[in-house]
C-alpha cells in the first residue's frame, strides 16, 4: 500500500497529465451524478471548495446551485484555520492562500447542516479520505455539525484502500465519473 505522501505524488501526476477538456468532461459527469442525489436536491446551502490544479471542477456546481436558489459558501484560509463565507458568484473571489481563489468581503457562513462538497487527493471504498496534508477540513469538521459530506473525485483517485488516521474525517459519499 502507498503512503499518504506517495499517493499525493501519484495523483498530482495524474491530474497534471489531464488536459482541460478531459477534466471538464469528467467533472460534468461527476456533477451530473451529484445533481441527482437527494442530498443536493434537498440542500438549502452548499459549502463548496473552489477547484485548483485540475481538481474536479466546481464552477458549474456553484453556478447551478445559485441558479437553483441555494446559498453557496466557499472556504477561506487564515493561518491554520478555515472558515466558509457566502458568495453570490465568482466575482466575490480573489486569489488567496496557496494561489486558490477565496471569498473576499463576504459574510461568514454559520450553518451546521449544509451540504459540504469536499476536495481530496485519494479515497477508498470505505470513504476514507487523504487530503492535501494540512488538516483544514478535518479541523473544520471537528466542530459540532451535521453537514452531509460529499467528495468529488476522478476515477483514478479511488483505491481499494488508503492509509488513514483515526482523526481523519471521512465523507459520507464519494462521487466519481465511474
Amino acid at each position: 500500500m502507498y503512503t499518504k505522501d506517495e499517493l499525493r505524488k501519484v495523483i498530482r501526476g495524474y491530474r497534471r497529465s489531464m488536459n482541460s477538456e478531459d477534466a471538464a468532461i469528467k467533472s460534468i459527469a461527476i456533477l451530473n451524478k451529484l445533481f441527482e442525489t437527494e442530498q443536493y436536491k434537498k440542500a438549502e446551502c452548499i459549502y463548496c471548495y473552489i477547484d485548483y490544479n485540475n481538481e474536479v471542477k466546481t464552477k458549474p456546481l456553484i453556478r447551478k446551485a445559485l441558479k437553483d436558489g441555494k446559498r453557496v459558501a466557499a472556504p477561506r484560509i487564515s493561518g491554520s484555520s478555515m472558515e466558509f463565507y457566502y458568495i453570490s458568484g465568482y466575482s466575490d473571489l480573489k486569489e488567496g492562500s496557496f494561489g486558490i481563489m477565496e471569498p473576499y468581503n463576504c459574510e461568514l457562513a454559520k450553518e451546521t447542516d449544509a451540504l459540504m462538497i469536499m476536495p481530496g487527493v485519494a479515497f477508498d471504498r470505505e470513504n476514507h479520505r487523504i487530503g492535501f496534508g494540512r488538516g483544514y477540513y478535518d479541523r473544520y469538521l471537528e466542530r459540532e455539525n451535521t453537514h452531509y459530506k460529499i467528495a468529488l473525485a476522478y476515477h483514478f483517485q479511488i483505491f481499494e484502500q488508503v492509509p488513514y488516521e483515526p482523526h481523519d474525517i471521512c465523507p459520507d459519499m464519494v462521487i466519481s465519473n465511474r
